[in-house]
């Protein structure tokens, strides 16, 4: 156990490798509980902010696991952490937050972003975050 482990700022996995540290994880809870009001309240433009924070929530994860100056350079690199299928889901997610922000008009049913939403939060859970 190294000195930070001793003092709680890393977690550390069963495998022995560093994972995310306890003040992410205690951010990434206290955002997801915001990312689920949204969810609840479920207007589109609720729906919209739920996943766009559900994509950062994710991305604040992989900083700290895997090199990249942009969620697109971490999300390639960070390949190795999910199983084939759960990896094309993210990148799926990441698609269509990337088009919400960046298209005009671009408005997905809202199953769609809910679905989008559920991977990231299932992409956390693999990373080791219990939410």
């Amino acid at each position: 156990m190294g000195i930070l482990n001793l003092f709680g700022f890393f977690k550390t996995s069963s495998a022995g490798y560093s994972s995310i540290s306890i003040n992410t994880e205690r951010r990434i809870k206290d955002e997801w509980a915001k990312i689920s009001e949204l969810i609840k309240a479920g207007s589109p433009s609720q729906l919209r902010q739920a996943l766009i924070s559900a994509d950062k929530t994710l991305d604040n994860a992989l900083r700290e696991l895997v090199p990249g100056e942009t969620m697109g350079e971490r999300l390639k690199n960070a390949k190795p952490k999910f199983d084939k299928f759960t990896y094309g889901k993210v990148w799926d997610a990441h698609k269509i937050r990337n088009n919400l922000v960046h298209e005009t008009g671009y408005e997905p049913p809202h199953y769609i972003i809910k679905e989008a939403i559920s991977d990231l939060k299932d992409a956390l859970y693999r990373l080791g975050m219990r939410l």
